[in-house]
């Protein structure tokens, strides 16, 4: 079997080497199971596209213990992004995550007209990819700071506590008691529930790999 058989399945090996369970990487990584899985499948048919996935490969590298710079510069040898733009796909997302890279473009795959997009329009594509990738946070406190906001004006309506205060104390309670009984906030955990059940609407795809 060639490497590129054998890479998934070797990080599957190391991971249950050192007892770890997807469930665990997908809670400190805040990834779908489903997507681990196909990473240890090879399968990457449900993996966002673009500047994603070498992040979410270094994330996992990151769980297991293994090293993270030798686990994304095979990963990038052996699935190539296989479009005729994957050197400057590939700088923006060794950028992204900090990682410096020797992939070259064949030049004879670039069209004689060079990339017709703009440089603006490629900086605007970056700042939207940022953008969601914080949806997820943003999606939970939302979430937390609506039942927050609710709670005292609900409060604040039935005594004679003053809105403020019953805000201040409620946000108080609300953080405190969600991080020692369950290790983060209820906003937290719903966005973490929508993930595995609905992967694909947090896996966000680059649009500019198939422009």
């Amino acid at each position: 079997m060639s490497d590129r058989d054998t890479f998934g399945p070797r990080l599957r090996s190391e991971r249950e080497r050192r007892a770890i369970t997807l469930d665990t990487i997908a809670t400190v990584t805040n990834v779908s199971v489903e997507l681990w899985q196909g990473l240890e499948r090879n399968d990457f048919s449900r993996w966002p596209t673009g500047i994603f996935a070498r992040a979410f490969v270094r994330d996992y590298a990151k769980a297991v213990g293994l090293d993270a710079d030798e686990i994304v510069d095979e990963f990038c040898r052996l699935f190539p992004l296989g479009d005729r733009r994957a050197n400057r796909l590939l700088k923006e997302q060794a950028a992204l995550i900090g990682h410096a890279t020797e992939y070259r473009d064949d030049p004879r795959l670039l069209p004689p007209e060079g990339d017709r997009r703009s440089a603006m329009r490629d900086a605007r594509e970056r700042a939207w990819a940022r953008r969601m990738r914080l949806a997820p946070r943003a999606v939970a406190a939302i979430a937390d700071s609506a039942v927050i906001v609710s709670t005292a004006a609900a409060i604040a309506l039935a005594t004679p506590a003053p809105y403020w205060t019953s805000l201040a104390v409620i946000a108080l309670l609300y953080y405190s008691v969600s991080t020692v009984a369950a290790g983060s906030s209820p906003g937290t955990l719903l966005v973490a529930a929508l993930r595995q059940r609905m992967p694909a609407l947090f896996a966000v795809q680059d649009r500019r790999a198939h422009a």
